[in-house]
This record gives structure tokens, C-alpha cells and sequence, in this order.
């Protein structure tokens, strides 16, 4: 099994990555990050004592662990198959440890590369938004081999709490259940409220009521949270929503699985986040 994982990459330093990342450097890891688009994170993170490197293969030959939480498979392909990525710098006995929510297919994709190698692949994908990032209580969907993931499971649980999943594709698996609940939950929970608000109700009201009734969910409980999803213009964070419904709908085609329900919502996540009406003037 090895020895326990002592120093740990990160590259991904999103909206969730960061706070991933800020528990990992406080958590006593040696952690090293690579930047992308903004400078802020990585700045942050080595105030906190992380070590900065250039790239994704330097992140790799500096660490045991690397965990990637970029936001898409065309991100992740980058960071792990360009010519300065991390199959570039791994070495025998090492771990890549996918924490963003990628295709399945791409997870076995980046095992199969890294076989040969010898290093070890899990996707762990993530549930809990950012508030749970922050926490340290996000769910950990993991797939891969089950005796290998102990070596990791520190690092994981510094995170949240770990659900196994079976074989590598799993967790993914796991995660788009999720995805494709919230994401249809949000516009439903929106569309509803909106109604509320044009027959004259509050939305505090209506809100609260939610809280207590068989309407309720994760998105009406966190529901100032998800309204800064829904402003305009909206974050780019918004638009995984339907990255992760496309995902969905591929396995479903492949497998003959009917999710008209999710096919719509993909649809109207193109349009950008609903709009809720202006409240009453007094």
C-alpha cells in the first residue's frame, strides 16, 4: 500500500478548488500549485505556504499526489497529456487523484496512460459546493482500486467524507446522479418561486416556507448561495451545470436510457439562469 502521501499537488484553483486546496496547505501537506488564468489564487495559496512551480509536470515531479479540479475533460486533458502535463513529470508510486467531474471514459482514458508507469489513477469526484469546500464536509465519490485508496485517504478525508464507488469511472458515475438531480432541482426550485412571487408572494416567504415543507431540497436550503449562480451575467461556474447534463446524456444515449427530463434542462441551460420577477413596489 506505501507509505502515507506527504506532498501533494493541486492545480484547479476555482471556485471550489481554492477552498480545497487552502485545507489541504493547513492541513500540514507540502503542497505545490501551477497557475492558469488568475494569479490571485496562487498568491493566496503560497501566503499560506504552498510552492508555486510553472507547470503541471513540475507539480508532478515535486509531489506523490497531484489532484486535479479543473473544470472540464478539454481542461483536464491539457493539464495531464500536453507536452509540460502531468504524465510528463510522474513517477513510479504516485497518484492522480481527478476531482473535478469528468467522462467517465476520459477517467480510464488517463489510467490507461498512466499504467505503464506505474502510477495509480481514482477519480473523486465532489459534491457540496463551495460552503462545503470550506468546511471540509464535501461527498467524495471515489472510484478505483480499493485497497490503493488508503494510501490516499487522508488527504481525501482532509476534505470530506469518502463514499467508494467501485472501479475506476465510478465516482463519476456517482456524481452525475447528483449533478443531474441539483442542476434540475435548481431550475425547478426557480421556476416555482418565480410563480410564487407573480401571484404576490415574497420570495423570503415563499423561501422559508419551502424550508419547512415537501418542497424543500439542498437548493432551497442554500438558497442565497444559488441565487449568485443565477445573477447576470453569470458566473462561468453556471455553465458546468450543463457541461455535466451533457455527460449525462452521452452515457444515457450509449446505454438507451430515457432522461427526457434532464435533455430539456440541458437545453435551457444554452439559455443562460432564469430570471426571478421584481418584487411589488410599496
Amino acid at each position: 500500500m506505501g507509505e502515507a502521501v506527504k506532498r501533494v499537488g493541486f492545480i484547479g484553483l476555482g471556485d471550489i478548488g481554492l477552498p480545497m486546496a487552502r485545507r489541504i496547505v493547513t492541513g500540514g501537506y507540502e503542497t505545490v500549485v501551477c497557475g492558469h488564468r488568475r494569479r490571485e489564487p496562487v498568491e493566496e495559496m503560497k501566503r499560506l505556504g504552498a510552492r508555486e512551480v510553472k507547470t503541471a509536470r513540475e507539480v508532478a515531479q515535486a509531489t506523490e499526489a497531484v489532484i486535479v479540479m479543473v473544470q472540464n475533460d478539454k481542461q483536464a486533458e491539457e493539464v495531464i497529456f500536453g507536452a509540460d502535463g502531468l504524465l510528463q513529470g510522474v513517477k513510479a508510486g504516485d497518484g492522480i487523484l481527478l476531482m473535478g467531474t469528468f467522462s467517465p471514459a476520459f477517467c480510464k482514458r488517463v489510467a490507461v496512460a498512466a499504467g505503464p508507469k506505474k502510477v495509480e489513477v481514482f477519480d473523486a469526484p465532489v459534491v457540496g459546493a463551495r460552503m462545503g469546500a470550506e468546511a471540509g464536509t464535501l461527498g467524495i465519490s471515489v472510484g478505483g482500486d480499493k485497497p490503493g485508496l488508503e494510501r490516499y485517504r487522508p488527504v481525501l478525508e482532509r476534505l470530506g467524507k469518502i463514499t467508494y464507488c467501485g472501479p475506476l469511472g465510478m465516482g463519476q458515475i456517482v456524481k452525475l446522479v447528483n449533478n443531474m438531480a441539483a442542476v434540475i432541482n435548481g431550475r425547478v426550485a426557480y421556476e416555482a418561486i418565480a410563480w410564487g412571487m407573480r401571484n404576490g408572494a415574497s420570495e423570503e416567504m415563499l423561501v422559508n416556507h419551502l424550508k419547512n415543507g415537501s418542497g424543500n431540497s439542498f437548493i432551497i436550503q442554500n438558497w442565497e448561495w444559488l441565487k449568485s449562480y443565477f445573477k447576470y451575467p453569470p458566473p462561468p461556474t453556471y455553465y458546468v451545470g450543463g457541461k455535466d447534463l451533457r455527460y449525462a446524456l452521452e452515457i444515457a444515449h450509449e446505454i438507451d436510457q430515457p432522461c427526457p427530463i434532464a435533455a430539456l434542462v440541458c437545453e435551457l441551460q444554452k439559455t443562460g439562469p432564469p430570471r426571478l420577477p421584481e418584487p411589488p413596489q410599496s
